[in-house]
């Protein structure tokens, strides 16, 4: 399995290659519109299903690792997209981790969801467990300096709590700020937990883990205290595993429940074009999504988009592929077909997703 969540080590190199773009606090374009429009979780997740049932899904662009760095990534990855294709994804990407700042710029996800588009976001949250802003850790090797019951909100109130606690009310802000905006998040967090890479994840390899009741305590306690602590009704939560193969945990392990979940998601980077545990997921009973995507190593630069595409209309609602980074091809424009893909009849653009308002 290839951890294809770059970090932002590289973003000062990647930023320097373009330095025309315009930074997100200068933005003063953001397109006169509804403040709420309709698009609110329960039409989003309907229209997911009937875009299933139609063999039809939206294209997406991941947009950076840090809020502060989506901007760019967005007008390099989505707007350059659109120049060479005439057309921007319908679905943006943005991450609220690996970020010390105390104020989160959404501004651009306010943008592109005024023009009619859709957004998700992770959150790679900081590892409360050590000093250093990170979120690697090796959770087999570490599982004895993890505990997650001790973040719960109800847990003694420790170096460790209060540390994620404090970021977690960070985020909670720039998420009411984005509800008052009007905007209805994709929200994923603690994603790729059944694997060892997250100092949320797996702690024992070949399905030998005993932390899955922790991480699904974890996984509600931020579901409650988002939703009726913060009033952050506007969240679709979206649950992602990465493929289960020999060494970590199978992709049902961690679920935390049908009332906590709207969306199931895989994250596959690869050779082959395929939707791995396709079946499995789709048990779950939740519409299904690709909720990263991109080639591996050998593929860098050589993923046929529109074959992609055709592979997964019909099993998901949307696919966002996640961006490039230094000598890795990943994102879309960066890839084969991006053209044919993007006006063909299979993906749902920017604009064409307007009409799942009415």
């Amino acid at each position: 399995m290839l951890v294809a969540c770059s970090s932002p080590d590289n973003l000062d190199v990647i930023m320097n290659e373009n330095t025309d773009a315009l930074d997100e606090s200068s933005s003063t374009n953001t397109p006169e519109g509804p403040i709420f429009d309709g698009r609110n979780k329960e039409v989003i997740l309907t229209y997911f299903e009937s875009l299933i049932a139609r063999k039809q899904l939206i294209v997406g662009q991941q947009c950076g690792d840090a809020p502060d760095s989506t901007w760019w990534y967005y007008n390099t990855y989505v707007d350059m997209l659109a120049d060479e294709t005439g057309r921007h994804v319908g679905l943006l990407g943005a991450d609220f981790g690996w970020f010390s700042g105390e104020v989160y710029p959404v501004q651009t996800l306010i943008e592109h969801w005024r023009n009619g588009g859709l957004v998700t976001v992770s959150w790679h949250a900081d590892n409360p467990f050590v000093d250093a802003v990170d979120v690697y850790w090796n959770t087999v090797e570490d599982k004895d300096k993890i505990d997650l019951k001790a973040l719960l909100s109800d847990a003694e109130k420790t170096v460790a709590w209060t540390s994620y606690r404090n970021e977690l009310d960070q985020v909670a802000g720039a998420l009411q700020e984005l509800r008052d905006a009007g905007v209805t998040v994709i929200w994923r967090p603690f994603h790729e937990m059944n694997g060892n890479f997250f100092w949320w994840g797996t702690n024992a390899y070949n399905n030998e883990q005993t932390n899955e009741a922790d991480y699904k305590a974890l996984w509600v306690d931020l579901y409650n205290t988002l939703r009726w602590d913060y009033g952050l009704d506007n969240l679709i939560w979206t649950y992602s595993v990465v493929p289960s193969e020999t060494w970590y945990a199978g992709v049902t392990a961690y679920y935390p429940g049908n009332e906590y979940v709207d969306l199931v998601g895989m994250d596959y980077y690869g050779n082959q074009l395929e939707f791995p545990h396709y079946e499995e997921l789709k048990s779950l009973g939740k519409p299904l999504v690709m909720s990263e995507s991109g080639p591996r190593e050998a593929g860098y630069g050589n993923w046929n988009m529109m074959e992609w595409a055709d592979k997964l209309k019909g099993k998901a609602a949307y696919f966002l592929q996640w961006h490039s980074w230094n000598g890795a091809k990943v994102a879309i424009k960066d890839n084969k077909n991006a053209s044919e893909m993007m006006n063909s009849e299979v993906v749902i653009t920017r604009d064409e997703l307007l009409s799942i308002a009415n």
